[in-house]
């Protein structure tokens, strides 16, 4: 694939070329002319038309999946299968990880607040931890 655009054959050419009677506009035939010059996208060349061929083999192999076999007819009624809304089904789970989320945040605010961890503030006695020199 590769780009078309115009170039003129030189610099000057843009310059417009005026007569003593004419108004501050150049006329059709003092234009430039015009060359085409072909411009190669570079090393990118081929993804936008990999892509598509992608898609389409996809879109095949999608319609292939749902097709009757040979010498078998369709079905007379296509039965709708409703999405589940019980146990692991993505709003389930995107819930949930917006709830731990909600509840993180909330622990790490009640620490900073209180000045302690959570066992301290539920009344347990901890340790000093691994006692790490560095």
């Amino acid at each position: 694939a590769s780009l078309t655009m115009f170039a003129s054959s030189s610099r000057a050419a843009f310059a417009p070329k005026l007569s003593p009677t004419s108004s501050r506009t150049p006329s059709r035939a003092s234009r430039p002319a015009h060359r085409a010059v072909r411009v190669h996208a570079g090393p990118f060349d081929g993804i936008q038309k990999a892509i598509a061929d992608n898609k389409a083999v996809l879109a095949e192999r999608e319609s292939a999946k749902r097709a009757s076999p040979p010498g078998v007819p369709p079905p007379p009624i296509v039965p709708e299968i409703t999405p589940a809304t019980f146990g692991f089904v993505d709003n389930a789970e995107r819930m949930n990880s917006r709830a731990s989320m909600v509840g993180w945040w909330a622990l790490l605010l009640v620490e900073g607040v209180a000045g302690k961890g959570l066992l301290e503030i539920f009344g347990f006695t901890v340790g000093k931890g691994i006692n790490f020199t560095f």
